[in-house]
């Protein structure tokens, strides 16, 4: 029986400056495990795995060839700016002609970027980053579920993959906040993975929250879409504050050099009327 697959991750949970970026990538199989394309999408030059191993700092290439390949197979069109737009093109048929000769189909991928402001208020509102993220998370989920049913996508199982969010092993209060009156069946709640069974709206749902889950596909596939947005924005980020500071060297954003940055820029900062709730994450 051919069923849907999500995938989802996060990029930036960790730092201080820039944005936290959640990524969904949704797909349909025919079996429940596409890993394996892993390899066959490697032979073919294209690169899917866990974010941190694939982007090279200084470097979008390598993240934006594999990203880019698979958006492009949706016949979106983004215009590339490490790698040339003949070869991502070129990528993107291989893409597209891998997944066809085993019958999977990439059928949507997904980004929402939260920017300070809204992560301090989200914060303030949920008190801790996890629950944040589970929130994010989820709203995804639940947000192409009711688009696929309101388009009329044929009802068939949901397998949906996440990594875990900050450590957290129980999710059954929170899939009960986003499927109100639903019998969600807690198959198991541990260290490795925890899995829940929902129906919902007659359509079978299995929950997967993973550790190390990159090394699912559709998981690995959303850790790239939400490194590349990310890492998009901090090159804008960091490109409008070098305009006001010609000599000030870039960040990543993660704690120890975001204390740095944010010392140097605090003058101007303050000339520009910028808060730090609109600039700095609290955790």
């Amino acid at each position: 029986m051919r069923q849907i697959i999500f995938g989802t991750d996060e990029a930036g949970y960790g730092p201080n400056l820039g944005p936290l970026a959640v990524a969904l990538t949704v797909w349909e199989s025919p079996s429940r495990d596409i890993s394996f394309l892993c390899q066959s999408l490697a032979d073919a030059g294209i690169a899917i795995g866990d974010s941190k191993k694939i982007y090279q700092q200084g470097s979008l290439k390598g993240l934006e060839a594999g990203v880019l390949a698979a958006t492009l197979s949706l016949n979106n069109s983004i215009v590339p700016i490490a790698n040339d737009t003949d070869s991502v093109a070129q990528l993107a048929g291989v893409f597209a002609n891998t997944l066809q000769r085993h019958q999977v189909k990439l059928l949507d991928m997904q980004c929402r970027c939260v920017e300070a402001e809204e992560f301090n208020q989200l914060l303030d509102r949920f008190s801790s980053k996890g629950t944040l993220l589970s929130h994010i998370t989820l709203g995804l989920i639940v947000g192409q579920l009711k688009g696929m049913m309101d388009g009329g996508v044929d009802l068939m199982p949901v397998l949906i993959l996440c990594d875990k969010h900050g450590g957290r092993n129980r999710y059954l209060d929170l899939l009960t906040e986003f499927f109100p009156g639903e019998y969600i069946h807690a198959v198991c709640q541990g260290r490795e993975r925890s899995v829940y069974r929902i129906t919902f709206s007659g359509r079978p749902l299995e929950f997967q929250f993973l550790v190390k889950g990159e090394s699912q596909l559709p998981i690995a596939l959303a850790s790239m879409f939400a490194k590349y947005h990310r890492e998009l924005a901090m090159l804008e980020f960091n490109a409008f504050w070098r305009s006001q500071i010609p000599d000030l060297q870039p960040t990543a954003g993660y704690p120890e050099d975001a204390k740095r940055f944010k010392k140097a820029i605090a003058k101007v900062q303050e000339q520009l009327g910028i808060t730090d709730s609109s600039l700095w994450r609290k955790r």
